[in-house]
């Protein structure tokens, strides 16, 4: 159930995969058939690092854009470069681009929700969705950042509000469309639920996580007290949400310089 997978992790690593994963990690939706048929090899291996962290709907609509541009061969040239930290601007303005676009046409399709539509999924979300359902579909997104106790704490937090106000939890569903086609969605109830500031845990979580992917500890610690220098914990994630693509190229390039500084040591 997506409506309850409020992850904090997939924000954070949205960023994180721009340098570890690719073009994949950058984007995320759906789209047209483009002018080049790539391989169903090379279209898996998209949508599956793509829509780790992303919207599938916008991985779609990304691969389609992509298809449409680029040969297999140049993708697969340009996407490796990206792996190891080279970036092309053309094709980097180009992604950027197209997840814009792609989001657009997102937000246009859950904008035609209506009030009437959205008070009644609302009432049904609230009958069937219990407190201890919900805690066990959403605290598993938390439990390697937080903890089982932190996990429980921010999931617990976030299902009270969400059933305590019924016109904002309508209102959630007028702006970010249904849950299940968001991954983003009720965003502003994990903010409000997580830490403010990143702790010494939620620092070493995150090094280690970064580190799971195949990131080295020493440029783990150098992308994150970059990430430190400009935001809290919330406001890093607000930033994620706001402005995805600008945030995720700049990291990318943070990434990269981390690299450089690692390389010259």
């Amino acid at each position: 159930m997506r409506n309850v997978k409020l992850l904090l992790i997939g924000l954070l690593f949205a960023a994180t995969y721009a340098v570890a994963g690719g073009a994949a990690s950058f984007v995320a939706k759906k789209s047209n058939t483009g002018e080049f048929a790539y391989s169903e090899e090379t279209q898996q291996a998209f949508l599956k690092d793509c829509s780790e962290n992303a919207n599938e709907w916008v991985c779609w609509c990304v691969l389609g854009r992509l298809q449409g541009s680029y040969s297999e061969k140049e993708y697969l040239k340009l996407d490796a470069e990206l792996r190891k930290g080279y970036q092309d601007y053309d094709f980097m303005s180009f992604l950027s681009n197209a997840v814009t676009a792609c989001d657009e046409e997102y937000e246009a399709a859950a904008s035609q929700i209506t009030e009437e539509e959205a008070k009644a999924y609302v009432d049904t979300l609230l009958k069937y969705l219990k407190k201890r359902n919900f805690l066990l579909e959403c605290s598993p997104g938390y439990l390697d950042l937080y903890g089982s106790k932190g996990a429980n704490k921010i999931c617990g937090c976030i299902y009270d509000r969400m059933v305590k106000d019924k016109s904002r939890l309508v209102q959630v569903v007028l702006e970010d469309g249904y849950p299940e086609y968001n991954d983003d969605w009720g965003l502003s109830y994990c903010l409000e639920c997580i830490p403010d500031n990143f702790t010494p845990e939620i620092e070493r979580s995150f090094i280690k996580l970064m580190n799971q992917q195949g990131i080295p500890k020493s440029l783990s610690r150098c992308f994150l007290n970059t990430i430190k220098k400009e935001f809290s914990l919330r406001t890093f994630a607000l930033a994620v949400r706001n402005n995805k693509e600008k945030l995720t190229a700049m990291l990318t390039m943070v990434g990269a310089k981390c690299v450089l500084e690692q390389s010259l040591k």
